[in-house]
């Protein structure tokens, strides 16, 4: 396995700086609640080496419809494409419905695959977004918590930070991709208003595996 990039983000629910490594023991020590639900932690990244990654609450009534509207909610949903969990060598294919996108609630979702067989402490399974431009995830399953109820089937409770880009043109920090030859530009605002560029090949740097991607604009968060 690739060693992984630097790692640094921040917990949602206090703002204290943690990293992918520590955020698991983060919540435990800290976040507990003896009279809340039980829920099951799950820490999404990628299979290969990036500074993305989170730390999601799952109730064990949730489905995978849930999951799926979070991750193409936080990270991933830009034009409806198809997204598959891979689960113990089963493809289980998703599709986007607009008026559940980004809900997470309760009940929100039509789908029956319940999440409860597979929160297993140490299971992981994949994911994949876009059959074209795919965007791969990697969750792994962690231990069980009590917490606060929010009414969420799925909750994000940390993230890693933005990382930083530096224009290749000027060296200033950058904020837009520029895909028209290659998916290596990056541009500082003032080098994307060029006249000589054409904005539809100009899309903002996002804190997403999927930045620079498609028509990929951003998530929650961005």
């Amino acid at each position: 396995m690739a060693k992984q990039l630097p790692t640094p983000g921040h917990c949602l629910l206090c703002r204290e700086e943690v990293t992918k490594r520590t955020i698991k023991t983060h919540i435990l020590k800290n976040h507990q609640d003896p009279d809340g639900d039980l829920r099951s932690l799950i820490l999404v990244d990628t299979p290969y080496s990036s500074p993305y990654w989170l730390m999601l609450s799952v109730d064990p009534s949730a489905s995978l419809k849930n999951l799926d509207d979070v991750l193409r909610g936080v990270w991933l949903e830009c034009c409806g494409h198809l997204s598959s969990f891979f689960i113990d060598g089963e493809e289980i294919e998703m599709t986007w419905e607009e008026e559940t996108a980004n809900s997470g609630k309760k009940g929100a979702s039509s789908k029956t695959n319940s999440l409860k067989s597979i929160l297993v402490p140490g299971h992981t399974f994949e994911y994949i977004y876009d059959y074209g431009s795919t965007t791969e995830l990697r969750l792994k399953v962690g231990e069980q918590i009590r917490m606060k109820n929010t009414g969420e089937a799925v909750s994000v409770l940390g993230m890693n930070e933005p990382p930083a880009w530096t224009c290749s043109e000027c060296g200033k920090p950058a904020s837009f991709h520029y895909n028209e030859e290659d998916d290596e530009t990056v541009l500082c605002k003032e080098c994307s208003e060029d006249p000589d560029l054409d904005d539809c090949y100009l899309l903002p740097i996002t804190n997403s595996p999927r930045t620079g991607v498609c028509a990929y604009e951003g998530g929650r968060y961005d």
